[in-house]
């Protein structure tokens, strides 16, 4: 069995994008982002393909694999290959770990696929046990932004709703997500480059930390 892991970047209020894009600039969420996912397949929506600048496409040194509903079996296209479904795309992340040369400076040993968005796929990916060679997601990647009292960033994509396990391992209540365990998080730093925008393109103070979750 392979190992998914979910990746994305959200607001402390559960904001993952706003109009189809990500209402930020985080360049150190982006050499996060880039260093976790290296040299391994990575799985998306059309919408979030088409989000990233043409000349950032395809993401390099990694298989990208792009679920539309306009193809009916996978071909390759603009450098992706491009899938009818989650289940197919699976398949394919499958073929390309297993061809994958691991890149040892990158933080993807224990993951061997990624998904990397949007907010359909993640719900999708997340909800389910019977994925296609995988089963399910095992591990999540988020970066976390802090949002100043007063400047909440507004969005209209969210992030799955993880439910955390306490100091002893135990989950009360039940989620289509699963139980949650964070297994590592980063100090929280100010970003000197990054911004947050509101809704009138305001640039306000970022802060952020990374964090690594297992499924229980």
């Amino acid at each position: 069995m392979y190992r998914l892991g979910a990746i994305w970047a959200q607001t402390d209020a559960g904001i993952i994008g706003r109009n189809g894009d990500m209402p930020w600039y985080g360049p150190e969420d982006l050499a996060h982002f880039k260093k976790v996912t290296l040299g391994a397949p990575v799985i998306m929506g059309r919408r979030t393909w088409e989000s990233f600048p043409p000349r950032f496409r395809p993401l390099p040194g990694r298989t990208n694999i792009v679920i539309s509903r306009s193809v009916t079996e996978a071909k390759e296209h603009d450098g992706a290959l491009w899938v009818p479904s989650l289940n197919a795309a699976l398949h394919a992340a499958r073929d390309a770990a297993g061809t994958a040369v691991e890149d040892t400076s990158a933080d993807t040993a224990a993951v061997d696929a990624w998904i990397i968005g949007g907010g359909s796929v993640y719900a999708e990916a997340l909800s389910r046990a019977d994925l296609p060679a995988f089963g399910r997601v095992e591990t999540v990647e988020r970066t976390l932004f802090y949002c100043q009292e007063g400047n909440e960033i507004t969005g209209d994509t969210r992030a799955p709703e993880l439910q955390l396990a306490d100091s002893h391992g135990n989950c009360e209540g039940g989620s289509p997500n699963g139980c949650w365990q964070v297994t590592s998080e980063s100090a929280w730093e100010n970003s000197e480059k990054g911004y947050l925008l509101d809704e009138a393109g305001t640039k306000n103070p970022m802060y952020f930390s990374f964090q690594r979750l297992e499924r229980l």
